[in-house]
């Protein structure tokens, strides 16, 4: 479910809802690598073109939060909110700084069934988180996508 649009990108929810998937991380795993997928057919269509490539960064984290209608009567908001929803935009924001298209962490890393097409990074400071994180990026042929953005 596409619960927010943030400017130039947008907040899903995996695992919520009635026909909720029994492994959220996966699930989320696979729309990203689909989401890069597409933006590497998309790239190679704009050069053909003429036109500059766009870029995507993916960061998930796996983890509760609070989910539901949230504010006043006045503004009321369907939304997710809580420590997990702000370290997976943490780590949204990592993917500039280590130039690699998508960002675990390791609690989404290992609920994982390919784990094969993830690396282990450095751990990274997060603003809110109070330790360094255990993130993974894709690794090899996987970083294919990312070599859209950095054209």
């Amino acid at each position: 479910m596409i619960n927010k649009f943030l400017g130039d990108g947008f907040m899903p929810l995996f695992g919520v809802g009635s026909g909720a998937e029994r492994n959220q991380a996966q699930a989320a795993f696979s729309a990203g690598r689909e989401i890069l997928t597409a933006v590497v057919n998309l790239n190679q269509r704009f050069r053909a073109e003429g036109r500059l490539p766009v870029a995507a960064g993916i960061g998930i984290h796996s983890g509760s939060a609070i989910i539901g209608s949230i504010g006043s009567p006045e503004r009321l908001e369907f939304t997710a909110i809580g420590a997990s929803v702000n370290l997976a935009s943490r780590l949204q924001a990592l993917t500039k700084k280590l130039n690699t298209p998508f960002v675990t962490s390791a609690a989404t890393y290992r609920e994982l069934e390919e784990k094969g097409l993830l690396t282990g990074l450095l751990p990274q400071e997060a603003r809110g988180v109070n330790h360094p994180v255990e993130v993974y990026g894709l690794q090899g042929d996987s970083l294919i996508a990312w070599e859209s953005r950095s054209s």
